[in-house]
């Protein structure tokens, strides 16, 4: 890759970027600063997209494709994202989750990036390890911006799946995309993502199943550094525009039928209500 090469880094989540204290016990805002350091460091744009979805007095509706008649996890909004800043003109864009960061910022990313210097390659990520030894991750990732990407976004958002709603949702799309594909679209570093090993390494990524350790980790990484932990420049890197729903529509030209709109608030309360007794049954158990 060019060092003249436009490239963007997207985090994308339905929460807010916070200020002050909060931001310091919010993981998604601490790892948008740190984030956005690490970008600041290598002259790379970043965005963060805060996405929107319908609301309702118990809850927001889940994304839904209407070309395919599915709920979406929150996860696959993910394609919409990234699509969106392909649009931008960027020549690569790099998609990082709300619960990874950039862990060492000397580390060398230009032996990293050189793999597009291949022309076939369109799509670079990091091993699954320890859950797939044979599968990429997709809370990390960087594409080029070609038409195969672009067309691979959209028909994967329009398509049935069976991962719809499945773990690990998009991420087994993808990587069942790739498979029935040229070998050299696609390509797999294997480095250390999920668990520390290395004071070096790249990425650090706190698995949902260790989702408490997401704040202490992320805060301990500013005392490491001596960073301030406050998240700086919102106004510049905090995008409100991504419409989930308006997105679909672009992708799929599809309009809502009525029994869908009916499923959705159904689908959404009952999310919902499985939320709560979740919550209740915690709260009996903690207190028991």
């Amino acid at each position: 890759m060019s060092r003249l090469a436009k490239v963007c880094v997207v985090m994308g989540d339905d929460r807010h970027v916070l200020t002050g204290e909060p931001a310091f016990r919010s993981y998604p805002s601490l790892a948008y600063e740190i984030n956005r350091l690490f970008c600041e460091s290598r002259s790379w744009d970043f965005r963060y997209e805060r996405y929107h979805l319908l609301s309702r007095p118990w809850g927001r509706l889940s994304a839904f494709a209407h070309k395919a008649r599915q709920h979406r996890a929150a996860s696959w909004i993910k394609l919409l994202a990234v699509y969106k800043v392909l649009e931008l003109g960027y020549d690569f864009v790099v998609w990082i989750d709300s619960d990874c960061i950039f862990y060492e910022h000397d580390a060398n990313w230009d032996s990293i990036l050189a793999n597009f210097d291949q022309s076939e390659l369109q799509f670079l990520s990091w091993v699954d390890r320890p859950f797939f030894t044979d599968q990429f991750c997709a809370g990390f990732f960087v594409v080029r911006n070609s038409d195969i990407v672009r067309r691979m976004l959209v028909d994967l958002w329009n398509d049935p799946s069976e991962y719809s709603w499945k773990h690990v949702f998009e991420q087994s799309a993808l990587n069942r995309f790739f498979k029935s594909k040229p070998a050299e679209w696609s390509l797999i570093i294997d480095e250390p993502m999920f668990q520390l090993e290395e004071p070096s390494q790249k990425l650090l990524h706190i698995a949902s199943f260790d989702h408490e350790q997401r704040v202490p980790t992320f805060q301990s990484w500013f005392v490491k550094n001596k960073k301030s932990f406050l998240p700086q420049k919102i106004e510049k890197h905090v995008f409100n525009s991504l419409d989930v729903d308006a997105a679909d529509f672009e992708f799929s030209q599809t309009n809502p039928l009525k029994v869908d709109q009916l499923r959705r608030e159904f689908w959404s309360f009952f999310q919902a209500l499985r939320a709560a007794l979740k919550r209740l049954r915690y709260f009996k158990y903690s207190k028991g």
